[in-house]
């Protein structure tokens, strides 16, 4: 009887010790749920305690080309299964102490990986607005229609200075897998220069299961614990670069989503390269056509100032692609529209665009044609502005 007594007490000092870490990773995992509802303690966390795990980290991850992100995840799926299956058997061998231990092993890990995550993540959901040069003064219809051409002037000289090109006009891309991501990154490191940026730049790795991403309708994954910015590799390539661009800026520290389009299209626009551009210009274009959408001359000038035929091409490519694949419905979209609110986003998965003021207008049909109801932009959003301000200064240097 007084070995029985030892060992179940042995047992018992075991399970509280136990208890006594999950409890502590809880009270952590709580307070910082607390600290990150202040904006100036976010920044404080990110510009200096996670800018310096990323230093360290960022370097250990980027050592292989392999995504770690999609090991630990295998990982964790195969232990969980093996926790759950093992504490059952043991449940009914009689064995219930040993087996909430193994609950609590599996309880110990979820809480440590929430934990990581909200420290490498969590707190940059509530950073300041990412730097980014904006036109900060009023947007006039001139204003507007001459960035409006400048863009689009840019977006064919881009398209003309490529060079390689399919026998339908869309572009092929003239780098390697390798070399493109390395142009992106260099890009980011020669753009993305403010202190509120992470300092280190990770390396863009393509996921190897691409295939379920695509199935959920997802393009691109950043794992902040491990510092690494995934992609879909399957898509189409000038889909794929502002994918990468966009977790890139994940992985310097810009957490929601309509900023991370934002500074993703920033350094595509600011990089020099014609190829990155013009897979700017494939994202950007929406908002560029939207510069002069304030009256019913939109129309006219449309088409007085076309893209070229071989852009439209990219475009009608990029969506019979999505199109065409099969899909698991809305299940990917529900999961990242519950994980973007539990951080704050209350917009969810329509927090990756910011939405303009706008006013609707009736253009009236001539010739007994119908009326035309036209939404038009009554207030820019900071994309349109960065496009303004990026319009000005080409205007400026030409």
């Amino acid at each position: 009887m007084t070995k029985e007594r030892a060992k179940f007490h042995k047992i018992t000092k075991g399970t509280l010790a136990m208890l006594v870490v999950l409890a502590v990773f809880v009270f952590i995992l709580l307070l910082m749920l607390i600290l990150r509802t202040n904006q100036a303690v976010c920044e404080f966390i990110c510009r200096h305690l996670v800018n310096l795990y990323q230093a360290v980290a960022g370097r250990f991850y980027s050592v292989t080309s392999v995504n770690i992100f999609e090991v630990l995840v295998t990982l964790a799926i195969l232990f969980a299964l093996a926790c759950v299956v093992f504490a059952i058997i043991l449940f009914r061998k009689n064995k219930k102490i040993a087996s909430r231990r193994v609950m609590l092993a599996l309880l110990l890990v979820c809480f440590g990986i929430a934990n990581l995550y909200t420290f490498s993540a969590g707190f940059a959901y509530n950073r300041e607005p990412a730097p980014v040069e904006i036109y900060q003064g009023e947007i006039s219809k001139d204003l507007a229609l001459n960035s409006f051409i400048t863009l689009i002037d840019d977006l064919n000289a881009s398209y003309a200075q490529i060079g390689h090109y399919n026998k339908d006009g869309s572009v092929i891309c003239p780098y390697s897998e390798k070399q493109l991501n390395e142009k992106i990154r260099k890009a980011v490191d020669e753009t993305l220069i403010d202190d509120f940026y992470y300092d280190y730049t990770p390396k863009a790795k393509p996921v190897i299961s691409s295939g379920i991403m695509t199935l959920n309708r997802i393009a691109g994954i950043t794992f902040l614990p491990t510092c690494e910015p995934g992609y879909n590799k399957d898509l189409p390539a000038v889909d794929r670069v502002h994918t990468i661009a966009h977790e890139f800026a994940h992985s310097k520290g810009v957490m929601r989503e309509y900023e991370a389009n934002l500074i993703g299209t920033y350094v595509l626009l600011n990089s020099g390269d014609a190829y990155l551009k013009y897979c700017g210009y494939i994202y950007a274009i929406g908002y560029i056509k939207e510069l002069v959408k304030y009256d019913e001359t939109y129309f006219d000038n449309i088409k007085a100032y076309p893209v070229a035929d071989g852009f439209v091409q990219d475009q009608i490519k990029i969506f019979d692609w999505w199109t065409a694949k099969p899909s698991f419905g809305d299940i990917g979209n529900f999961f990242n529209d519950l994980y973007l609110k539990i951080n704050g986003q209350q917009d969810g998965t329509g927090s990756y665009e910011e939405t303009p003021g706008t006013d609707e207008i009736i253009i009236g049909g001539e010739d007994g044609k119908p009326d035309i109801y036209l939404e038009v932009i009554t207030e820019y959003t900071n994309m349109h502005r960065m496009l303004v301000c990026l319009a000005i200064r080409d205007a400026e240097q030409n």
